[in-house]
């Protein structure tokens, strides 16, 4: 060794063996720092694995088998089933077991600084977890098949126990409107509840069939009392709050009827109210016994009683009503129609001539023996009015025959001053309407005179004059007696047609040549510049000279829009050319 360390001491320099020595150090540094850093990797792998084991270890697969062993127990058309998954799962429970115990040797080597073989324990340790998770797998989906019946049952009953809160919990809230039927629904929901107790002792001891008939049987008993929950309020309402308000309602009708003499004993009302009130005892005490069904039949019959009754009542003091506030309306009518005929004689007599209507003096005779014949049927129910022996109800057939006769005889009456008033109705307006035809004329050749647009075609001047010689049409029919209306109708109607057509014409004629005028407008302020803006509006000027005031329009906003892309639109909306002469 002396002469090792003589030979490097006479071979190799101090710094040499510095260096050396340093590299040294640094290799033990670094395979500390791997060693470390391998140790590090397998504990946060074992913490991994710590994880997964214990996914395996608190599994449910135990508590499903002990499960399904005591269905079997109870069932034996699933005993093979259970008895054949025994030997998967004591296979499962053991493969748990090795689990546990590589867990433990692989933490135990880890702790002893046995890198290595914790790492390769853990390879192993992954291996028997993947394969015990499959089988366990297998072995849940056959235990979950078995206890399939076992979890339809739970979940409706879940289901079912949720409805029965929502029930019960309506039901409290409005115990008060059960009244005395408050004691079956109790009672019921006591029941319930006892049912749901047995149902639980029939799943504890696995019985799950017959669990299964409990959780349909209670099915039912919940819907009977949900459904007498839902109706029983209404039901009470309407025996002790709706009907009694009809009933109070139909006997004030009966009160009026009374009072006012009306003769109704042949209803027999007293003795049919009596009824009701007797029947709507029963229908109570229905109620009150829970006999919901046979409760809402009894109020349903009861109503109708009470609506039969009401409409019956209605009739009468509605004819009562009829004379009471209608008759002296009716009354008055006839005097009304009186004058109206008074007039229409006036009016006829006035007319007769001017229009060549027919001879109205049978019609008129007629009428005035109508109006005599409803002036006695007036005084006789006056009369029968005043005679307090008289029955009521006689006087309301005898009204209503009086109020139909006056209705149709002022209908008569109207019709005839409608034929009259619409015949001179059609002079008043012909003659209006030529005066607007006339003041619509001189606009039109107005408005073209004071534009002193250059060119108007003779067409134009051609219409000027059919609309004359429409409107002198008119007047001449007007003027002649007696009055054509038929033909004066056509005429006038023919007159309007023209002339308001020729009215939009010449507006449009004179906006074209507006427009155009502007758009020339803004032009000139190119034409010294653009020689061919020049040119183009030198065309439209000539245009518009001629009257072809459409083209002269399309000619000028083409050349101003190959200036200023856009601008027709402003000149278009504003017909303004203050608004083009702004644009830059």
């Amino acid at each position: 060794m002396e002469q090792v360390m003589t030979f490097i001491r006479s071979h190799l320099s101090t710094t040499m063996m510095i260096y050396i020595g340093i590299a040294l150090l640094l290799l033990i540094l670094i395979w500390i720092v791997m060693r470390m850093s391998r140790r590090r990797k397998a504990a946060r792998r074992l913490e991994s694995l710590e994880i997964e084991v214990n996914e395996i270890r608190n599994n449910p697969l135990a508590y499903k088998y002990n499960k399904a062993s005591a269905f079997a127990r109870v069932n034996d058309d699933i005993m093979d089933r259970v008895k054949e998954l025994k030997a998967k799962y004591d296979v499962c429970q053991s493969n748990i077991t090795q689990c546990d115990e590589l867990f433990t040797r692989a933490d135990d080597y880890l702790s002893a600084h046995k890198t290595r073989k914790s790492m390769a324990v853990m390879d192993e340790l992954e291996t028997m977890l993947d394969e015990t998770r499959t089988r366990i797998r297998i072995v849940n989906q056959s235990l979950d098949h078995i206890l399939a019946r076992e979890t339809e049952v739970r979940e409706k009953s879940n289901a079912l126990k949720e409805r029965f809160r929502n029930v019960k919990a309506v039901y409290q809230d409005n115990r008060s409107s059960f009244y005395n039927a408050s004691a079956v629904v109790d009672r019921e929901i006591e029941d319930i509840e006892n049912e749901f107790s047995n149902f639980e002792e029939w799943m504890f001891a696995s019985e799950f069939n017959k669990a299964k008939e409990e959780v349909d049987k209670i099915s039912r008993r919940v819907d009977e009392v949900s459904g007498l929950i839902a109706r029983t309020p209404g039901l009470y309402e309407k025996a002790k709050s709706i009907i009694p308000q009809a009933v109070d309602e139909v006997s004030g009708h009966i009160a009026v009827l009374e009072n006012g003499g009306i003769d109704i004993a042949y209803l027999n009302a007293p003795a049919r109210l009596e009824a009701i009130s007797l029947a709507l005892e029963n229908a109570v005490d229905l109620l009150d016994e829970g006999q919901d069904q046979a409760g809402a039949k009894a109020l349903d019959a009861i109503a109708d009683d009470i609506l039969k009754l009401q409409e019956e009542v209605l009739s009468e003091k509605k004819a009562y009503d009829e004379i009471s506030s209608g008759l002296s309306s009716i009354f008055r009518q006839v005097d009304e129609i009186e004058g109206e005929l008074q007039d229409i004689m006036t009016l006829y007599a006035s007319i007769k001539d001017r229009f060549g209507l027919e001879d109205w003096t049978h019609r008129f005779h007629l009428a005035s023996g109508q109006l005599q014949e409803l002036k006695q049927q007036r005084a006789l129910i006056a009369e029968q009015l005043a005679d307090e022996d008289y029955p009521r109800s006689d006087v309301v057939h005898t009204y209503r025959g009086f109020a139909q006769d006056v209705s149709t005889f002022g209908t008569q009456v109207r019709d005839m001053k409608k034929m009259l008033v619409g015949a001179s109705s059609d002079e008043n307006r012909a003659r209006k309407q030529l005066i607007k035809l006339q003041l619509i004329l001189n606009e039109v050749r107005l408005n073209t005179v004071s534009r002193q647009l250059p060119s108007i075609s003779d067409q134009f001047s051609a219409d000027i004059k059919e609309g004359e010689r429409l409107i002198s049409r008119v007047r001449g029919v007007l003027d002649h007696s007696p009055l054509d209306v038929q033909t004066l109708n056509a005429d006038l109607q023919d007159a309007i047609d023209f002339v308001y057509r020729l009215y939009n014409n010449a507006n449009n004629l004179v906006g074209v040549a507006v427009m155009v005028e502007n758009a020339i407008v803004f032009g000139n302020r190119f034409r010294s510049t653009y020689p061919s803006m020049d040119s183009e509006l030198t065309r439209a000027e000539v245009c518009f000279q001629n009257g072809e005031y459409t083209r002269a329009l399309k000619i000028a906003i083409q050349a101003i829009e190959n200036m200023h892309p856009g601008i027709y639109e402003k000149l278009i909306a504003r017909k303004d050319p203050a608004v083009m002469n702004t644009a830059g």
